[in-house]
């Protein structure tokens, strides 16, 4: 309950503080008169009150309903991020010229009316920009999820699994701003692929069971002639695991929990192994990550595939010899720049990597987290080709 406040209050402040510098740009700086100065400040206010109402109202009623309120809240929340970026760009530059104006002891003064020109100048013109890039950024959600088509060379490979292909989908987020209809064709164009295996690398819902079941149920018509693997994500956490993982395990799908299973063909075979995600402690002892228990068991002479939900696992893959990790939850960096804070917590971004003899692949996400916007990365559905 702790942890829940924090969160919330943490975001709640960054939410107003965002709004205050937002309306301190648009509105005060430029100086907007009379009418037009309240509209603006009241639909400023109302806009950052909306996103938290929506986030918490949606928990007690219908996703078909809460769906609406929150596509909008997330939409503005992609947008307010745009205007901050934009706006501290612009004052690092600013910053920059005010400084080599002292260095070279340039002591002229703007007057007030070239200050709010200049002001009016930088808010029409981000405004303009933002608007802009939202108008590409929907668009680019809205287009089929790309279909990436990866070769991995693992050395020592069983002759029986070269050219085996694994088709990975992560981070749908159903329950944030994607439907039924969507899943059921990323569901078409996954099948479409007849892959040896399909995983689901965490993230699916946020939400409730009672709340999302029916919309994620399309799973269910996931088929691979070797199975259907899915691990947990952290949002699988904030939505109640235990819950999600009985209901997953009853649409047909194999859940690995710190656990493997062994993958059998020709008489040779592999190793494919899940971990919970890195942050489930928090929400249990029980619910920890565990690589020991994960990798019990396993011939060390035998090839393994590792389900790891977060890229940042990679060291742990590489101390247990893992020949390959499958991760998600980075999507990308979803939002060009804000990917580049991303990488300040997770250093693997997006597409192939490799630590050490450890091969790493980082899904962008078959879906989004809060903006339906996507500038500078993809929904993707991954198609693994072992070689």
């Amino acid at each position: 309950m702790t942890r829940i406040i924090i969160m919330a209050t943490v975001f709640t402040t960054v939410l107003s503080i965002s709004h205050y510098f937002i309306w301190r740009r648009l509105v005060k700086n430029t100086n907007i008169k009379n009418k037009s100065r309240k509209l603006l400040t009241y639909f400023i206010i109302f806009l950052g009150v909306f996103i938290p109402i929506s986030y918490i109202t949606a928990r007690f009623i219908p996703y078909k309903i809460s769906f609406y309120s929150l596509w909008f809240a997330n939409l503005w929340l992609g947008m307010m991020m745009l205007f901050m970026f934009s706006f501290l760009f612009i004052d690092i530059i600013r910053g920059a010229l005010k400084l080599f104006k002292i260095a070279r002891r340039d002591k002229t003064v703007k007057s007030p009316e070239r200050k709010e020109f200049i002001a009016k100048s930088i808010g029409a013109g981000v405004t303009t920009l933002v608007l802009g890039t939202t108008a590409l950024s929907i668009k680019n959600f809205y287009e089929m999820a790309i279909v990436k088509k990866v070769k991995i060379s693992l050395d020592n490979l069983p002759k029986s699994f070269k050219g085996f292909r694994i088709a990975q989908i992560s981070d749908i987020h159903i329950g944030q701003i994607m439907r039924k209809h969507t899943l059921v064709k990323i569901v078409e164009q996954v099948n479409s692929l007849n892959a040896d295996i399909i995983v689901i690398t965490g993230d699916l819902v946020d939400g409730s069971v009672e709340n999302l079941f029916d919309e994620i149920s399309p799973i269910k018509d996931l088929k691979a002639k070797y199975g259907v693997y899915f691990i947990t994500g952290n949002h699988e956490y904030y939505s109640g695991a235990e819950q999600w993982t009985d209901a997953v395990t009853s649409l047909g799908i194999k859940v690995l929990q710190n656990e493997n299973v062994e993958i059998k063909k020709n008489g040779e075979s592999f190793f494919l192994v899940g971990v919970n995600d890195r942050e489930a402690g928090k929400f249990g002892e029980k619910h920890s990550p565990d690589f020991k228990k994960a990798f019990s068991g396993i011939n060390k002479d035998k090839k393994t595939v590792l389900l790891a939900h977060q890229p940042h696992d990679i060291e742990k893959a590489a101390e247990f010899n893992a020949d390959l990790m499958l991760s998600g939850h980075t999507h990308g960096g979803q939002i060009w720049p804000f990917g580049l804070l991303v990488t300040l917590q997770q250093k693997y971004l997006k597409g192939y990597y490799k630590y050490e003899k450890t091969h790493l692949y980082v899904n962008q996400g078959t879906g989004c987290w809060g903006p339906p916007m996507r500038l500078d990365s993809e929904n993707e559905i991954t198609e693994i080709t072992l070689t």
